[in-house]
């Protein structure tokens, strides 16, 4: 998946927002409960209810992607709420990315051994287990996360009572004032903390993924709903 720096970088080049800060914490929203990165949230829910994930076959690898359509669907009433808009900005962009990894970069090579032919940045092809299939790729976007921390300018939310409020209409879970503040605390945190250096990239390039970046953004705006 894309950092939370990716997301925020994707934010800012969008443009402006109608109720901007609120539509960018909602860019964030959908890992907040999964405990990863708050440790103290005030319940923890699965992947597979704050992505939407539907899978799909990609190159013989079933890979659960966020169901856009079905949040769509579900939530096109609430389309002005800038909350469930940068809610579905979050699926949106972590679809793109994911469906452009495995679609350009990853193969079957035998499912019951779980083992993966990945293409390489050094034109070569590499077979391993799915695990480390994928932490070479996570280690590829950490690498990005640190280029973009220390180069590009990144918006950070502030607290505000209309984020809770506006959270309200999200159906399937609940978001407490605290599970807000952590959050915006980690952000300014992580946003500061941009010492750490770009290492060497595996599968994709800098150049690559910053393409693809500007390209997340028109698939974005593609997808988004009018309002």
């Amino acid at each position: 998946m894309p950092s939370w720096i990716t997301h925020l970088v994707t934010v800012n080049k969008m443009g402006k927002e109608k109720e901007e800060n609120e539509f960018i914490f909602a860019n964030i929203m959908p890992d907040i409960l999964e405990g990863y990165h708050i440790k103290d949230v005030s319940k923890v829910v699965k992947n597979y209810e704050t992505h939407y994930p539907k899978r799909q076959m990609i190159n013989g690898i079933s890979i659960p992607l966020p169901n856009i359509q079905g949040f769509k669907q579900a939530y096109k009433d609430k389309m002005q709420n800038p909350i469930i808009r940068g809610y579905y900005c979050h699926l949106l962009t972590d679809y793109y990315w994911n469906r452009y990894t495995y679609q350009n970069y990853f193969e079957n090579f035998d499912k019951e051994k779980n083992l993966v032919k990945v293409k390489l940045n050094n034109g070569k092809e590499e077979i391993t287990n799915w695990d480390e299939a994928v932490r070479i790729k996570q280690r590829d976007f950490k690498n990005f996360t640190n280029y973009l921390n220390n180069t590009e300018t990144i918006k950070i939310p502030i607290y505000s009572d209309k984020i809770e409020k506006y959270s309200e209409d999200l159906k399937e879970f609940d978001f407490t004032q605290n599970d807000i503040k952590s959050t915006i605390i980690f952000i300014q945190k992580m946003v500061q903390n941009n010492d750490e250096k770009e290492g060497n990239y595996q599968i994709f390039t800098r150049e690559e993924l910053f393409n693809q970046l500007e390209q997340s953004i028109t698939f974005i705006k593609e997808n988004s709903i009018k309002i």
